[in-house]
């Protein structure tokens, strides 16, 4: 036996090779015999170590070493060649994960092929133990390599393998493993998800046919944001949270005051046609940077209280203060487990990459005098920032990657696929509640219609916004996938989106006329009665604070302790 066989790849090998002959020399071959009788005894502690051989004849295999060693005993450590597999799909599965609706190309890593591992086509009907994996305790090589396949390749990657607990790794591995990463929906979930899809796809579409040219900063191409949010809102609910501060740029506002907050629609066009312009909050401030408050009931009948902030100017500044705001609601509240109220984030996958307020709000998150429970961050990849694709504005290969700072799990996710969203929506919940700690949900999407109304996004993009113009609605995509599965027909689907669209006309007539005008109820809950219009006698209000109480008031700020 040539010592130019022993490498960096095959020290584990051999040492183990090298163990079972110094407890029974007739358990290794007899060429192995041969080679360890050779050898100087083993050092006090009883170990030997084997220094590798770099040599141009050295072939390199991660786990059998050489080539003439894979012939020599070659069923020894196939388990652990399947482990190494197993966990290099776990790392780096979601390189080749259909996350992309727009189809970008992937380069397969070499350790996700079995060849890499020395495994043959005879090894593919060979069972292995699966006990630790999830499901059937004995798969083939060929049933595992298609379920992590079905687990981690699909339209979910997951980044998980950087966490440092085995715990927390083991319990996500589990949950992803024993499903497929793939959340069981019954018929009327799935036709939730279409009807608050149609909500989505109808709310854009009307606003852009009544008020041609007007900035509303659409969602199109991301329209599962709907959907995710409402179902996000509902688990909140059966988890016993309360109450949730949302906090989000520009891109959907419109989209998620409409049919999440519960804004009613005839308020937006209003603003859209500028009636009322004094009397809306903010005086002049545009549509699309206001928030509202309300309260959603739960399919199972809890009250969850929704707050989104305003947002006037920066992309990302608003996280410090949603944050801030829910802290102070819980410690209000005395909810100093922090179970009873959370906070969502919804960020352009540009603005996560670029605005270091992100990488600053996420480190002050385990910080306890900071912490609030953990936050829901939900990036809307539009997979590109104004005019910029991802290659000209970041060095990271994912807008996330800041994120991994922190002990999380990163999903992305294709937002065409609105059933894999659901089970990252289910899943990252369920983190949070068990270990309080944030997570990301990286949306893979588009927008269809550019960075705002007034851009013109194929002189920028041309290749890619061919791709966009050729694809159908994301609405149109699951009402095929339910047709098939549940004989949901076409005709259902349009019946769907007729009576949105009648709704909406409703109330666009609602908003344009005098009569029937609809009070604005944004200011609700604690803020009941503060929007009560000018005092009769507001200059005679008396809002001063008297001489001698400012006097004690400076007097303490100027004692030393």
């Amino acid at each position: 036996m040539s010592d130019d066989l022993l490498n960096s790849g095959s020290l584990a090998f051999v040492e183990g090779l090298y163990a079972r002959f110094l407890a029974d020399p007739t358990s290794v071959g007899e060429k192995w015999r041969a080679y360890f009788q050779d050898m100087p005894a083993p050092e006090s502690n009883g170990r030997t170590r084997f220094s590798p051989s770099f040599t141009a004849r050295s072939v390199f295999n991660p786990l059998g070493g050489s080539a003439e060693l894979q012939t020599v005993d070659r069923s020894v450590g196939l388990q652990e060649r399947l482990d190494q597999l197993i966990r290099n799909y776990r790392v780096r599965g979601h390189i080749v994960a259909n996350v992309d609706p727009l189809g970008s190309n992937h380069i397969r890593p070499a350790e996700l092929d079995p060849a890499f591992y020395g495994f043959t086509e005879d090894d593919f009907s060979r069972p292995f133990s699966t006990s630790f994996f999830g499901g059937p305790e004995v798969r083939t090589l060929r049933e595992m390599i298609r379920w992590l396949q079905t687990t981690y390749c699909r339209s979910i990657g997951v980044q998980f393998m950087h966490i440092d607990s085995l715990q927390v790794r083991s319990w996500l591995a589990m949950r992803m493993e024993s499903s497929g990463n793939r959340l069981r929906l019954e018929e009327d979930q799935q036709r939730r998800i279409l009807v608050r899809l149609a909500d989505a796809i109808v709310f854009e579409e009307f606003v852009q046919k009544k008020y041609i040219g007007a900035k509303s900063f659409s969602l199109e191409g991301a329209e599962s944001l709907i959907p995710l949010l409402d179902l996000l809102i509902d688990k909140a609910g059966g988890m016993g949270i309360e109450e949730i501060v949302m906090g989000m740029a520009h891109r959907g506002r419109l989209n998620v005051l409409a049919n999440i907050m519960g804004k009613s629609p005839h308020l937006i066009f209003r603003e859209f046609e500028d009636r009322d312009a004094e009397a809306q909050i903010g005086r002049g401030d545009v549509k699309y940077h206001l928030g509202y408050s309300s309260d959603w009931q739960t399919a199972h009948d809890q009250t969850v209280h929704l707050s989104l902030c305003f947002n006037p100017s920066h992309l990302e500044y608003v996280n410090t203060v949603a944050q801030g705001r829910m802290r102070a609601k819980q410690d209000r509240r005395r909810d100093f487990d922090r179970r009873r109220g959370m906070c969502v984030l919804v960020h352009g996958d540009a603005a996560f990459a670029g605005e270091g307020i992100v990488q600053e709000t996420l480190n002050l998150s385990e910080i306890p005098a900071y912490r609030i429970g953990g936050t829901i961050h939900v990036v809307v990849n539009n997979q590109i920032g104004f005019t910029t694709q991802p290659a000209e504005g970041r060095s990271t290969t994912y807008a996330t990657d800041v994120a991994r700072m922190l002990q999380i799990p990163i999903f992305h996710v294709n937002g065409e696929d609105p059933e894999a969203v659901a089970q990252v929506v289910n899943l990252a919940m369920d983190f949070r509640e068990r270990y309080q700690r944030d997570v990301v949900i990286d949306m893979y999407c588009y927008r269809r219609r550019g960075h705002n109304e007034g851009d013109e996004p194929s002189f920028t993009q041309p290749v890619m916004y061919r791709k966009i113009n050729e694809r159908p609605s994301v609405f149109e995509g699951y009402l095929e996938h339910l047709n098939e599965i549940r004989g949901i027909s076409h005709a259902e689907g349009e019946r769907i989106l007729a009576d949105r669209h009648a709704h909406l006309e409703m109330e666009l007539e609602v908003a344009r006329g005098e009569e029937n005008l609809k009070k604005d109820d944004s200011l609700l809950g604690v803020w009941r009665g503060y929007r009560g219009g000018p005092f009769e006698d507001a200059e005679h209000v008396q809002t001063g604070v008297s001489k001698d109480r400012l006097a004690r008031v400076l007097d303490a700020l100027c004692t030393v302790p």
